[in-house]
């Protein structure tokens, strides 16, 4: 499901992204503004890019919709073979976010050791889906404290998913690759879910995919 309404306003604040002052350019000459949370350096933006280090042309890489308009809003979708690729998609000097790297990022942001570990939705106590998220619509029965949302200023945004060709969940949910495998087919993924009548808003999703997928990369500063 297509949430039109959070889409037009995770565009429509776009100039609070521009307020950071920190970037860093691809191969392609692609710039992303990036942020500090605890002692990591994180894009503050999905990743763009269509070539590897050594410039060598990245698989996958869909705009989501195969629409242009959405490469600065959502950056592309990449399929984990390409996440892995040792030749790697970030910039120099930066790495696509592990699932160490996530976890660091997560215990920063306050969820308790025990939970850490854990599969499934986890950091509702601590709100960090709505510390990570562009913006977050309210519920009928819920209400958000503004200061929450993006607190952390990395401007997660709902980009949804490609699969078997056909674009989904843009609007309703944001998956991010990280490095890791779990399985031959299967890599571990975080997820963010935006539509206001999702009981997991204030959360964040630790869970593993099929590696065909094509989801949204940050990286990490080295």
């Amino acid at each position: 499901m297509v949430m039109a309404s959070t889409a037009a306003s995770a565009s429509g604040i776009n100039s609070e992204l521009h307020k950071l002052d920190n970037t860093v350019q691809d191969r392609e000459g692609n710039v992303y503004l990036t942020v500090s949370i605890g002692d990591q350096v994180w894009l503050a933006e999905n990743l763009r890019s269509t070539q590897f280090q050594d410039g060598s042309a990245v698989r996958s890489g869909a705009v989501p919709n195969d629409d242009a308009a959405n490469l600065l809003t959502y950056g592309r979708l990449y399929n984990w073979h390409d996440v892995s690729d040792e030749r790697n998609l970030c910039p120099a000097g930066w790495r696509v976010a592990t699932d160490e790297d996530w976890k660091v990022q997560e215990r920063t942001l306050g969820m308790p050791e025990a939970e850490v570990h854990k599969n499934g939705w986890r950091g509702g106590e601590q709100h960090i889906g709505l510390q990570l998220k562009e913006v977050q619509a309210d519920g009928l029965l819920t209400k958000f404290e503004p200061s929450l949302v993006n607190k952390q200023q990395f401007f997660a945004r709902p980009a949804g998913v490609k699969w078997n060709g056909f674009y989904i969940t843009q609007g309703a949910y944001t998956e991010f690759w990280t490095a890791t495998s779990a399985t031959d087919n299967q890599a571990i993924i975080r997820t963010l879910a935006y539509s206001w009548w999702n009981a997991h808003k204030t959360e964040i999703r630790r869970a593993t995919s099929s590696k065909e997928y094509m989801f949204s990369v940050r990286c990490v500063r080295i």
